[in-house]
């Protein structure tokens, strides 16, 4: 039914296909100066498209050829920067010119071999074949791994499962591989040489290329989507969970032994009345920001209930150490900063019993503790 397509032909097709997503991640660039990781993907996606152009000149020139390869590799080597930028990391590591280095060394050595041995001509296609699949394995890794994402206290990050954009661009990267496979196969059952074999990689970036580009410009759609969703569960003053992202994020952590605080600013009224609401909002701030990052550390959750009422759930993990937590929580809040008025918090903390369906019931004995810190003294940690 359908003819047998040539290299030229398709080759062709991935030509335009990648000027286009490169002229995309420009325009992308253009119109979203902040986002300098479109830079990266506009870059690997039209360079991309240089190479297989470059490719019609490289027979019988081995250095012009071994550049390129090492620009092939270099292609998803900026695919991996510009994930890294999208991440707010430094876009650049060392260890990314390794795989283009590699793949400019294992085309020129075998092929400067071949003048001496004729099998040299073999190893050099098979050379070329896997390190050009190592670069495309090493850009496929780098998509699915996972992505920072703030937590609970401000400014403090966990890994988060990849978004289903970046999991595409990953599943399409290590989609090349098995093409590559098959040619390596190819080129070991039946030499170089042979037509059919240069047309798998090919039908694999009619599939993969698309596939690719539109995960990668997912990306920051998913992002700005999940901006608004924490958005919406964050305390607007100080950052922190509120009440209904509390709820959400904790659930994760509820299981007989997890550890629920209860955390209250001590006299928080006289504060706002001796030094002003300002002062009082700057004191609720620094209390967030110190607990906030001590229960992050503790791999808990943090979140403001309103007012000067805070909660706090650390896993079951952590259940021996319930009160030392709790005092380190504390004493971290002892920490204040400079121009603040002094203040101190009061917590009462609980554990998660195994006939609790939710944190109500050990929020509740938290509360009860709370109360009887603040009768005792303010300024304690009680069970």
């Amino acid at each position: 039914m359908f003819h047998t397509p040539d290299t030229e032909t398709l080759r062709l097709c991935s030509v335009l296909s990648s000027t286009a997503f490169g002229l995309v991640f420009a325009l992308m660039r253009f119109n979203r100066p902040g986002e300098r990781y479109c830079l990266h993907w506009s870059a690997s996606a039209l360079l991309y498209a240089a190479v297989l152009v470059g490719f019609d000149f490289a027979p019988g020139h081995v250095f012009f050829k071994s550049m390129l390869l090492g620009a092939l590799a270099a292609t998803n080597m900026l695919i991996v920067s510009g994930l890294r930028a999208f991440d707010g990391k430094p876009p650049f590591r060392w260890w990314m010119v390794l795989p283009i280095a590699g793949c400019v060394a294992t085309h020129i050595v075998p092929a400067t071999i071949a003048l001496a041995h004729p099998r040299a001509a073999l190893v050099t296609e098979v050379a070329d074949t896997l390190s050009v699949a190592i670069s495309a394995l090493i850009a496929g890794a780098a998509c699915l791994v996972g992505e920072p994402r703030e937590t609970g206290a401000p400014g403090t990050h966990a890994l988060a499962p990849p978004s289903r954009g970046r999991r595409l661009a990953g599943i399409a990267m290590l989609g090349y591989l098995p093409g590559y496979a098959i040619t390596l196969v190819g080129y070991l059952w039946t030499g170089p040489g042979i037509n059919l074999l240069a047309l798998v990689p090919m039908l694999s970036d009619q599939l993969l290329l698309g596939v690719l580009n539109l995960g990668l410009l997912a990306m920051p759609a998913e992002r700005a989507q999940q901006r608004l969703r924490d958005a919406a569960l964050r305390d607007p003053l100080t950052g922190v969970w509120n009440r209904a992202g509390l709820e959400a994020h904790s659930q994760r952590l509820i299981a007989p032994g997890a550890t629920v605080l209860a955390i209250d600013l001590d006299h928080f009224k006289q504060i706002n009345d001796r030094h002003g609401h300002p002062a009082g909002d700057d004191v609720l701030k620094a209390l967030a920001r110190l607990a906030g990052a001590e229960v992050a550390s503790l791999g808990g959750e943090f979140g403001r209930l309103g007012g000067d009422e805070f909660l706090a759930v650390l896993p079951a993990s952590r259940a021996p150490y319930a009160d030392a937590c709790a005092r380190q929580i504390h004493e971290a809040c002892r920490r204040h900063a400079d121009g603040l008025p002094v203040w101190t918090i009061s917590i009462g903390f609980s554990q998660i019993e195994a006939g609790d369906a939710d944190l109500h019931d050990a929020l509740h004995r938290a509360d009860s503790a709370l109360y009887r810190a603040k009768v005792d003294g303010r300024n304690k940690v009680l069970a």
